[in-house]
């Protein structure tokens, strides 16, 4: 079954591995969020909860967890100015 992977920040889908996975961080598209932690739930979980409304106060719980310092996105670090 697929994973559908979810930024903590932004609540964007919009995520890929960082550095092509080598540092073991995501980074957001949506938002620039670059850490190890984010939702990551099966395709299964993720439509039962957007039919019951529930998606938005799941993230918001799970992101709790999240360090301050990697709530705060910066400009991600990798691209060129």
């Amino acid at each position: 079954m697929k994973r559908i992977l979810i930024c903590p920040v932004c609540k964007s889908n919009e995520i890929e591995l960082d550095v092509g996975g080598y540092t073991g961080k995501y980074y957001c598209k949506n938002c620039g969020y670059v850490g190890s932690f984010i939702i990551e739930l099966s395709e299964g979980e993720y439509e039962e909860l957007l039919k019951t409304g529930e998606l938005e106060k799941y993230i918001e719980e799970k992101a709790k967890d999240v360090p301050k310092e990697e709530k705060k996105p910066e400009k991600y670090p990798y691209e060129n100015p």
